[in-house]
């Protein structure tokens, strides 16, 4: 049996690790943490679990705040598995402290937002009990079939050879939006880039993940001979001190983001886009942090996978729903290539639309955003109960080696 210690909850990820029950996870929750506005929401949304009138969960939780949270948590070591989500330029820092103390630790994304973190999460891969990042991306549906085809032969035959990206993903994202039936309140920190890291360095993450799970697979990466980041840039989305108000409750910008507003607009330095190499294969990613969805929109996620004998397209957005569907379409379309996708997608239906078959992914094998957290979680219980796979400690190092390069590229060019 586990019980999970959750460290100084600044995010709403932390609570989702909760949003279902486990029969190997003690329903007893040992919470430590800073006292303030950011424990208070946390506290709100993993209590909602309990209260819920649909499969409530059964949680206990057991407080403790002051700021000498993480000292107390270490000392008197609750639990197994420590979990984290919250302001990202001190989370390494504390994942070695509970590292070192013995910790399994799970935790959001990034683990780190510079290259002096990316050294120290170096140090906690040499050795010790298992560290892992929430990527839940790999368990979207669209990204999964994606995934299938890209290793048919018959379908994808290899990566084309181009000069331009043979991968591309870009995220779209909403600081003000709507988690378990309510509007996500975020904390003001959410706005520095010092605290909670530039777009290059958050979201992306899921992006980098992808492509490494795309092109390498159980493969194990050697950064230095595998990757190789050629450009990249970043840019502000301008939030107004109305929009600022909204999300966070504050009616006034703090003096820590003062540096970068003016006429009461706070420049938020939260996207990005860069161009890498990962094995030999040309990766282009982006992601952008708009103010608000559209009425009935929300996060979309835009990729395409370039092949000799096909391109493999996701989209989402308006013109889809805002539903992910995955495409496919042929260099030479074909019976052959329409039987080779069939046999390659048994019990699912090719849809012909134009120059391109759409795969009905049918709403049974499609989950929400917010599952996928458990999904994680539980992935992350069976690493503990078998074997840890080889390539993990490279593989997530080398992610964040590429993310920490990528940002000082960025910052190198906007000087």
């Amino acid at each position: 049996m586990h019980t999970i210690v959750i460290i100084n909850p600044g995010h709403f990820h932390a609570g989702l690790v909760l949003r279902e029950m486990h029969p190997q996870i003690s329903s007893d929750v040992y919470i430590y943490s800073e006292a303030g506005p950011d424990l208070d929401n946390y506290m709100k949304l993993v209590e909602s679990f309990n209260a819920r009138k649909d499969n409530p969960t059964s949680w206990k939780f057991h407080v403790y705040s002051g700021a000498d949270y993480l000292a107390k948590a270490v000392a008197e070591k609750k639990g197994d598995i420590a979990v984290l989500a919250g302001r990202n330029d001190r989370k390494i820092y504390d994942i070695k402290a509970l590292h070192d103390a013995g910790f399994k630790v799970l935790s959001d994304k990034p683990l780190t937002i510079d290259s002096r973190g990316a050294a120290t999460l170096a140090e906690i891969t040499a050795g010790g009990e298992v560290l892992l990042d929430i990527m839940t991306e790999r368990h979207e549906a669209t990204s999964r079939i994606q995934k299938k085809l890209l290793e048919n032969d018959a379908v994808f035959g290899g990566f084309a050879e181009q000069d331009e990206p043979v991968i591309f993903k870009e995220s779209v994202h909403h600081l003000a939006k709507v988690v378990n039936g309510a509007p996500l309140v975020r904390p003001w920190w959410y706005f520095d880039v010092t605290k909670q890291g530039e777009g290059l360095v958050d979201v992306t993450t899921h992006l980098v993940d992808l492509a490494q799970w795309m092109t390498a697979g159980d493969a194990t990466l050697n950064f230095e001979k595998d990757v190789k980041v050629l450009e990249a840039r970043r840019w502000a989305t301008e939030v107004p001190l109305a929009s600022f108000a909204t999300v966070t409750g504050l009616n006034a910008f703090p003096e820590a983001l003062k540096k970068d507003v003016a006429n009461d607009t706070l420049s938020l330095y939260c996207n990005g886009e860069f161009t890498y190499t990962v094995k030999g294969v040309k990766v282009k990613l982006v992601v952008v942090w708009n103010l608000q969805a559209p009425p009935g929109g929300g996060d979309t996620h835009r990729s395409f996978m370039v092949g000799k004998k096909s391109t493999l397209i996701i989209d989402q957005g308006p013109q889809t729903g805002n539903k992910p569907e995955l495409y496919v379409e042929p260099k030479q379309n074909s019976d052959e290539f329409r039987n080779a996708l069939t046999a390659a997608l048994p019990g699912l239906p090719i849809i012909p639309e134009g120059k391109r078959y759409r795969i009905d992914i049918p709403q049974a094998m499609r989950t929400t955003h917010e599952e996928h957290f458990a999904k994680v979680r539980n992935e992350f219980l069976e690493m503990l109960t078998g074997d840890e796979p080889a390539n993990v400690r490279t593989n997530l190092l080398a992610k964040y080696k590429t993310l920490a390069i990528a940002r000082e590229m960025a910052l190198a060019a906007s000087r």
